[in-house]
């Protein structure tokens, strides 16, 4: 018997050289953005909404190519502004908050098609097209602290009946003016048939500043609202202006910050405040989807409280510039008979 084992030993095949132990699928790793200091106290501010009026050349009827061509665009778009496609999230080691992700944007489609254009995008605006206008533009009353489960950008695609709106909600803490109409004249690009951007983004926070700051955050947007004896009614600005080519007074400041970080509510910026925001270097009306130039931008109504001033340049490309001034009702009346005021305004 031990022979016979023997020679059964000696006819088996030798051991394989490479065994398989395990076979799995492997994705590119999901980016992550960490946000700034800069970019912090923005987490409870509203997100920052934009509303563009397109005329579409052949009216509503040109408007389901318009929306799958710029939802197509809009998909490219995100693979190059992915901070945009994720969610905020915050490390449970040491607080941070990042962007991580690729959960993507909301697009959302309406219809408003006994709306014109010239309604809404006319120099004298009524009362009851401002009211449209704030429907056209999603995420109303939303903080930039829900972006920990919301989308941190949705669009809202609308036909009106000779053209487009498209309305946009950002998650202000993730990106600010610069990069806003960055993405937006990029998307535009991909639109109308590019490669790729022209100008591509830069992702890592890290350049401006690499700290990472431990945030408290509140259990959701409405616990930080009632711990606001004020309300959102006034916006935030600094109490003391820094000259911004005084680079030791703003890093004294970002350093006081991150040692006692806070969150931070509109009464923090007193009463009787005026705040500026936007710009007239913003190229606003140069975001052509393929069907021209805007008709009118305007600020959704998380940007209109007492005190808010926005400027973009004026749409004719001659220098001027378009302002957008939110007042409570009394002293834009007294504003709107002041002559003085009036004699200042270009005809």
């Amino acid at each position: 018997m031990a022979a016979l084992d023997n020679c059964k030993d000696a006819a088996a095949p030798p051991p394989p050289v490479v065994t398989v132990t395990s076979t799995r699928n492997v994705a590119p790793a999901a980016p992550k953005c960490v946000l700034a200091t800069f970019d912090l106290p923005y987490i409870t501010f509203y997100y920052n909404q934009k509303l563009l009026l397109y005329r579409l050349p052949n009216g509503a009827s040109d408007f389901p190519d318009a929306v799958a061509r710029m939802s197509a665009s809009l998909s490219d778009a995100l693979a190059y502004f992915h901070p945009l496609a994720g969610r905020i999230r915050q490390d449970h080691h040491d607080g941070s908050l990042s962007i991580d992700g690729h959960h993507g944007a909301e697009v959302i489609e309406a219809s408003a098609d006994q709306v014109s254009v010239d309604e809404l995008a006319g120099e004298e605006c009524s009362e009851e097209a401002e009211k449209v206008m704030q429907l056209l533009v999603p995420y109303t009353g939303v903080m930039n602290l829900e972006g920990l489960h919301r989308p941190l950008l949705a669009v809202q695609l609308t036909r009106l009946r000779d053209g487009v709106a498209v309305g946009c909600a950002f998650n202000h803490a993730v990106l600010d003016g610069t990069s806003t109409w960055h993405f937006m004249t990029s998307w535009a690009e991909l639109c109308r048939g590019a490669g790729a951007p022209s100008l591509l983004p830069v992702h890592n926070r890290g350049m401006a500043r690499s700290v990472r700051v431990n945030l408290p955050l509140p259990p959701s947007a409405d616990a930080h609202e009632k711990t606001d004896p004020n309300g959102p009614k006034k916006p935030l600005v600094a109490r003391k202006a820094i000259d911004e080519h005084d680079a030791g007074a703003i890093t004294r400041r970002l350093e006081e910050y991150e040692a006692a970080p806070k969150l931070f509510h509109y009464s923090d910026a007193g009463p009787n405040c005026v705040a500026v925001g936007s710009s007239p270097r913003f190229r606003v009306y140069d975001v052509d989807f393929g069907f021209g130039r805007p008709e009118r931008v305007r600020s959704g109504g998380n940007n209109k409280f007492d005190g808010m001033v926005y400027l973009y340049p004026g749409r004719g490309g001659d220098g001027g510039i378009d302002v957008e001034l939110s007042l409570q009702p009394e002293p834009m009346q007294r504003l709107d008979k002041d002559q003085d005021f009036l004699q200042m305004r270009a005809p």
